[in-house]
């Protein structure tokens, strides 16, 4: 487990010894959960901190209609829902499920906090995931407010693309993207077929190689 936390932002900068010493002299479980498992319902309340040790995760929004909207995968050792640990409204904002079997390290909260208050490294630490979860989110509402396929695209090409190569490495699959962009498979390959007719792009397995950068602009009015 040490080993995993170690890589863990939340003890970023810390050695395995220092680790082992905090988390032993906190009260903690590890629990496991299996595949497909329901974790959380988005507005339960979030009473504890999440350090997922093994094991991938998924937060899903559903809408009115039903249709469900991946918002992040999470793998270790990441925290879960850190930014919602505090606050008026400490809820989950999303369902949260398994995607794979795996273990989580628990620490409810007021151990947490006299965790964080003992150790200003972890405490540091803690502040700065809470801040990249804020512009995470805010990144994501951007993504959200666009209404079309190409323009989710676009936003999310000319987010990931290196300037240097104008390659994009894809990590996602098309079906992982359209659940990522809350649209139909075929709506998503449809479109992404036109911006190739375009010459906007070039859509392989691994990588997406853009050919007309400033069409990509141009469809999000820049």
């Amino acid at each position: 487990m040490f080993e995993v936390l170690k890589d863990s932002p939340l003890f970023r900068g810390l050695e395995i010894n220092d680790i082992e010493s905090i988390i032993s002299s906190t009260p903690h479980q590890v629990k496991s959960f299996a595949s497909k498992e329901m974790l959380a319902l988005s507005g339960e309340r979030v009473d504890k901190a999440l350090i997922l040790l093994s094991g991938k995760l998924k937060g899903e929004m559903v809408d009115f209609s039903g249709n469900s909207l991946r918002i992040e995968e999470l793998e270790p050792p990441q925290m879960v829902a850190a930014a919602f640990l505090y606050g008026p409204q400490s809820q989950f904002p999303v369902n949260l499920s398994a995607l794979s079997d795996g273990e989580m390290l628990i620490i409810y909260k007021p151990h947490f906090t006299s965790m964080l208050s003992k150790d200003l490294r972890v405490l540091n630490n803690y502040l700065n995931i809470v801040s990249s979860k804020a512009q995470f989110l805010s990144g994501k509402i951007a993504f959200l407010s666009f209404k079309t396929i190409r323009e989710k695209i676009a936003f999310f090409i000319l987010q990931q693309i290196d300037r240097e190569t104008a390659i994009v490495d894809l990590k996602k699959s098309q079906k992982n993207l359209a659940e990522l962009f809350g649209v139909a498979r075929p709506s998503l390959a449809r479109t992404i077929s036109e911006m190739e007719s375009e010459g906007i792009l070039k859509w392989e397995r691994d990588k997406v190689i853009v050919i007309d950068k400033k069409g990509l602009n141009s469809i999000l009015g820049r």
